[in-house]
């Protein structure tokens, strides 16, 4: 009898011991091809992780070569160029303080209206040429400047002796030849900026010789009208808007 119960133990733990067995294999399969899914799952994410560092890579070599491609100064305003800018500043600094003068001592209205659209002209062309060539990198008030300078000072103090019909005279004579003078230094300037490479300055200067010759003929206009006596404010005031908006 004990041997029969025994023997029953026996094939039942065996049974058991069979069945847990094979459980146990299963569930060993299964984390050993999960955990194989999951590693391969791990190496294409690493994979994956790689392709986004190359990408990283390629990015940031990207932005090397724009970093490479943009300019890294303003490049330098050519030495003859430079010379011709600062004259036409010296000259427009000039035509400002001269427009002053004959705002207070002009006897003629004419010539006082001609010499407020001179200030307003200059002013805003030197102002537009100052920023141009700021933004180039360079500066108007150099030597060149410094004795151009002095010398419109020596003709101002000369024209403010004068009174009256004389100092009209004067003031209008003055601007025939200084805007045929400034005519010619700004097309030169014009064809310096081309050479260089710098439309804005260029297109500036193209600009301010249309400017420059309504001012000269604006200044003929008047300059006659005093010889004859008369006055010139019905044609005067067509030119001196045309320039206005020129520069």
């Amino acid at each position: 009898m004990r041997n029969l119960i025994r023997s029953g133990l026996a094939a039942a733990l065996a049974g058991a011991l069979a069945q847990g067995g094979l459980a146990l294999a299963q569930q060993g399969m299964q984390p050993g091809s999960g955990g194989g899914g999951t590693s391969s799952g791990s190496s294409g994410g690493a994979a994956g992780s790689s392709d986004t560092a190359t990408g990283g890579g390629g990015s940031t070599a990207g932005s090397g070569s724009t970093a490479s491609g943009a300019p890294s100064a303003a490049p330098k305003i050519d030495p003859k160029l430079q010379s011709k800018l600062e004259k036409i500043h010296a000259d427009n600094q000039g035509e400002m303080q001269l427009a002053q003068v004959a705002v207070q001592n002009a006897q003629s209205p004419d010539v006082k209206q001609f010499a407020e659209q001179m200030a307003t002209d200059h002013t805003r062309l030197d102002g537009k040429l100052t920023d141009v060539v700021q933004n180039m990198g360079g500066s108007l008030e150099g030597k060149n400047f410094q004795k151009a300078q002095q010398a419109n000072a020596k003709e101002a103090q000369k024209l403010q002796s004068k009174t009256g019909k004389d100092f009209d005279k004067a003031y209008m004579d003055r601007m025939v030849k200084d805007h045929k003078k400034d005519l010619k230094e700004v097309k030169a300037a014009t064809k310096s900026a081309q050479k260089a490479n710098a439309p804005e300055l260029a297109a500036l200067l193209q600009g301010a010789q249309t400017g420059m010759q309504k001012h000269l003929d604006h200044a003929k206009q008047v300059q006659a009208s005093l010889k004859k006596g008369g006055s010139s404010t019905s044609g005067t005031g067509s030119s001196g808007g045309g320039t206005g908006q020129s520069q």
